[in-house]
């Protein structure tokens, strides 16, 4: 087939990630063409309890397994589940392999810490120059690229860090693009272990930004207290029940919402390193200093958190929304969704209304994100990250046979036929 018959066609990509919860790796398949987004299929392979809580030590604060040791392990089995899925979305679906044209690979946020920061060997001195800050993601794009013959994007979040941004969140385009609403005001919330927010003006005469930043713990405290309350047995409390069991202890939730952090306004981005097993210590330890606690009214206080995070990052969106729409694995948790319900006063609905899977929405948009790089387009803005100017995201592992030049062509002629029109636009100039 011609590239330019090609191009009328449109665009198919994969994406796959792998959340801060650390339960395993989704993967989605999307078709691009006429301006719309359509999910060809989607799939979770979900890592065994042993492997998760084997991960969460190898991204401990204080690890017990040597990670230099360890990586190429790591991303080795994040890229024989890619390879994996994309088999099963491919035959799913029923594209064949020469139909692809891409795939975006997240990988695993090993570390993130996006501000200036004294080197550690330095610390203590107020005369040294400070490094960046960094991001890290564990992912083996090549695998992929090799065995599809296709070029694979990855370590999305650095180029955005080194372009004054935070590196996070990265999924507000692909939200715009997919749902936004031409005459109401909405936010999209995702609820990973991570909770992040996009505002979505009106597409209709609105001059409003896109504007996006975390908004604290989603699923993270809970999965991590979960965890170590069943000594890894379990790795979420499912459909939120034993939180739903226990009464909210209004002191503990003032601990945690007391963190400067959310008074912070955006841009602004977090983590594993300030909402994992460290954070998860100290609040046992505050409750456990305010008396006795069951395991449940701990479970209750930390979903009651998490939900008044989001209410007051909802404070930061102009204009108001009138409803919110959530993806993630956390709309299977309805008491956490409930509360979110409650705290913001607002209607809170899932993608599954709209017939995509909560649960396929961040390998959706980092499909979307592969086909915006590769067709030379910015991923993020500044009012997404706080980065200086437009962005194109991540590192490019190409296709073995040398036909990485017509393929970028190819993609580049399609993308100016059939991405949404916001995403048509290239850099100013």
């Amino acid at each position: 087939m011609n590239v330019a018959g090609k191009s009328r066609e449109g665009l198919i990509f994969a994406g796959f990630m792998c959340g801060t919860s650390l339960d395993g790796v989704d993967g989605s398949l999307i078709g691009i063409r006429d301006g719309r987004i359509t999910l060809l299929a989607f799939e979770q392979r979900p890592f065994s309890p042993g492997v998760t809580k084997w991960l969460r030590r190898f991204l401990g604060p204080d690890p017990d397994v040597p990670v230099a040791r360890y990586w190429g392990d790591v991303e080795n089995l994040l890229a024989r589940v890619e390879l994996d899925l994309l088999s099963g979305l491919l035959a799913t679906s029923g594209v064949l392999p020469s139909e692809l044209h891409g795939a975006g690979s997240h990988g695993l946020t090993a570390y993130h810490r996006p501000h200036p920061h004294p080197p550690p060997w330095e610390e203590g001195s107020t005369t040294g120059n400070p490094l960046p800050g960094q991001t890290v993601q564990i992912a083996n794009p090549y695998l992929l690229a090799r065995s599809y013959c296709i070029p694979v994007v990855f370590d999305f979040r650095r180029s955005d860090l080194y372009g004054g941004g935070e590196g996070a969140p990265l999924t507000p385009l692909f939200h715009r693009a997919a749902f936004s609403d031409p005459h109401e005001s909405l936010a999209f919330l995702n609820l990973g272990g991570i909770a992040n927010l996009t505002s979505l003006p009106p597409l209709v005469r609105s001059t409003d930004p896109v504007t996006a930043f975390d908004t604290g713990p989603g699923n993270m405290l809970m999965d991590l207290a979960v965890s170590l309350l069943t000594h890894g047995e379990l790795t979420h409390d499912k459909d939120g029940e034993r939180a739903g069991k226990g009464t909210v202890r209004p002191r503990i939730v003032s601990h945690i919402m007391n963190d400067p952090w959310f008074s912070k306004p955006p841009p602004k981005s977090t983590g594993r390193e300030e909402w994992g097993p460290d954070r998860l210590s100290s609040i046992i330890e505050f409750a456990r200093r305010e008396g006795e606690l069951s395991e449940n009214d701990l479970l209750a206080s930390l979903s009651e958190a998490t939900a008044l995070g989001i209410r007051l990052g909802i404070e930061w969106i102009s204009p108001v929304p009138v409803r919110i729409i959530a993806g993630g694995g956390g709309t299977r948790n309805p008491d956490l969704m409930g509360r979110i319900r409650r705290i913001t006063g607002l209607p809170v609905g899932t993608t599954d209304d709209s017939g995509w899977p909560a649960q396929a929405i961040e390998s959706m948009a980092f499909a979307y994100l592969a086909a915006l790089t590769l067709s030379g387009r910015p991923g993020s803005l500044p009012s997404t990250t706080g980065c200086r100017s437009p962005v194109l995201l991540g590192g490019l592992a190409p296709p073995p046979d040398g036909s990485f030049a017509d393929r970028l062509r190819e993609i580049r002629d399609a993308a100016g036929i059939h991405l949404p029109s916001p995403d048509r636009a290239t850099f100013p100039t």
